[in-house]
């Protein structure tokens, strides 16, 4: 296998897994959505104001998104560093 061919499969490979990223992140930030949505602006039935709820449902939805991505993203960071190690390693010995 040559150079081009390597870089290829592996740039397929970046792209596959930057993707399945962001998928996993937008699926992630729907649902965490929909739990601040459900609670902030249900209470509006019971006589909340409108601008008490989207306050309430802002500062929800940063308090749970932000640590989400984050926590999320490093997980698959460390993940793919650790596997990306282990196979060059793993080339080195054979």
């Amino acid at each position: 296998m040559d150079r081009f061919s390597k870089l290829a499969v592996s740039t397929k490979k970046v792209l596959k897994w930057v993707l399945g990223l962001l998928i996993i992140n937008f699926i992630g930030l729907m649902l965490i959505t929909l739990y601040p949505a459900y609670y902030s602006f249900g209470t509006m039935i019971f006589g909340v104001h409108t601008e008490s709820a989207i306050k309430d449902f802002w500062s929800t939805e940063f308090i749970t998104a932000i640590p989400f991505v984050i926590g999320i993203n490093l997980l698959a960071i460390i993940t793919a560093s650790v596997r990306i190690y282990k196979n060059k390693k793993k080339e080195n010995n054979s």
